[in-house]
């Protein structure tokens, strides 16, 4: 059973991957632009990632999902690493 186009944001995803489904819901969602800079993403570009991780209490749902280019992605990986090097600091 698939979800609908106007399926609540909370819909859990169960597992460590997106369905391609998903992937569909939150580039509409995005009219196809990055989250970050607004650039327009391609199908063989596009990074999707969680706005707010887990591990910070964020959940894994459509509505927490966000479709990135290659540069945004690659910039809040290491905005994440760095914060949790800091957390991790003695």
């Amino acid at each position: 059973m698939g979800m609908e186009q106007g399926a609540p944001q909370e819909v859990h995803i169960p597992g460590a991957y997106i369905t391609d489904e998903v992937m569909r819901i939150v580039l509409e969602r995005q009219c196809h632009r990055c989250a970050g800079c607004n650039a327009p993403l391609t199908a063989g570009s596009t990074h999707f990632d969680l706005r707010q991780p887990v591990i910070r209490g964020g959940a894994h749902t459509i509505g927490n999902f966000q479709a990135l280019c290659p540069f945004c992605h690659r910039n809040l990986m290491r905005r994440f690493r760095d914060r949790f090097a800091r957390m991790n600091r003695p």
